[in-house]
């Protein structure tokens, strides 16, 4: 794993190396009172040169797609870094106008975990999964900061290094940030701790994906292909089906292909597919299981 150099003081970051890093946050960003950690913003190119003379990259505040609940995009950033997935959890108000946090997870951050501890203190754990090419790949882990007035800006952070060379398929590297901060509320003193852990893990290219259904006596009742991204959301056996296979054609990063097989059988209920896009980062679809006769 490689590591680049910038990250605010204000933020704690220990590396899977255990190495930690720290540097001054822009000028900026110091003078707004009271901005707290709110997750990463994961780009694949170093956003230091887009973030202009205030050293920061404003995000806008949008409509969730939930209705009522908030989001923050980076719409206004060049087309380069505009691709970024965002991992954020802040305090606001769902579709129902309660108080709380809200959770936001692009597609390409899988197993996104929101553990919230009490009502000012949230641990999230995420993981990027990438089929890595020959050539060298850099996940830049931006901080991004929640203002007072509502605002959030991204800051230049840490990178996570990958390719094919040395990140074997089931490898992965790994990044935490931690953010303590105090306040008063109705004369007590409380402390605020976000803590976000990110992972880039390196897996195998889907090429293709069969369902391959099986009677009691292991008989092949039916064989169904299908490209990746295009599985049904709900899976439905049919009724002499006791078990299926997932059948999963891959190829790594040497060009080899290798086939993976999983089992299926009348207790599973779900199950989770993959999908590359163009730059490698895969996307975990869920799948749900619905045996004809099971109650």
């Amino acid at each position: 794993m490689k590591n680049g150099t910038r990250l605010p003081a204000l933020l704690c970051c220990v590396l899977a190396a255990a190495l930690a890093l720290s540097a001054p946050l822009p000028a900026r960003a110091e003078a707004l009172e009271g901005t707290r950690l709110i997750g990463l913003l994961v780009t694949t190119r170093d956003i230091a040169p887009f973030t202009g003379g205030e050293g920061v990259l404003w995000a806008a505040k949008v409509p969730g797609s939930a209705g009522g609940s908030t989001e923050y995009a980076f719409w206004d950033a060049p087309s380069e870094i505009s691709g970024g997935l965002r991992f954020f959890c802040f305090p606001g108000q769902d579709e129902n106008g309660e108080s709380g946090f809200i959770s936001q997870a692009d597609d390409g951050i899988c197993k996104a975990d929101f553990l919230f501890e009490d009502e000012s203190s949230v641990k999230m754990d995420g993981t990027i999964l990438y089929a890595p090419k020959k050539e060298e790949a850099r996940f830049f882990c931006n901080p991004v900061l929640l203002a007072a007035d509502g605002r959030a800006f991204a800051v230049p952070g840490d990178f996570l290094s990958v390719s094919a060379g040395t990140n074997p398929p089931g490898s992965s590297v790994a990044l935490k940030v931690t953010d303590q901060r105090k306040h008063t509320e109705d004369g007590r003193e409380i402390t605020d701790v976000t803590e976000v852990s990110i992972a880039v893990e390196a897996v195998r290219e889907p090429l293709r994906l069969a369902l391959l259904q099986f009677n009691e006596a292991h008989e092949l009742l039916m064989a169904q292909e299908y490209a990746p991204g295009t599985v049904p959301e709900t899976i439905v056996p049919s009724a002499e089906a006791e078990y299926f296979l997932l059948e999963t054609r891959e190829r790594g990063a040497d060009g080899a292909n290798v086939t993976r097989r999983e089992a299926f059988g009348r207790q599973d209920d779900w199950l989770n597919t993959l999908s590359c896009r163009k730059d490698g980062v895969c996307i975990w679809h869920y799948h749900e299981i619905v045996w004809p006769d099971k109650e």
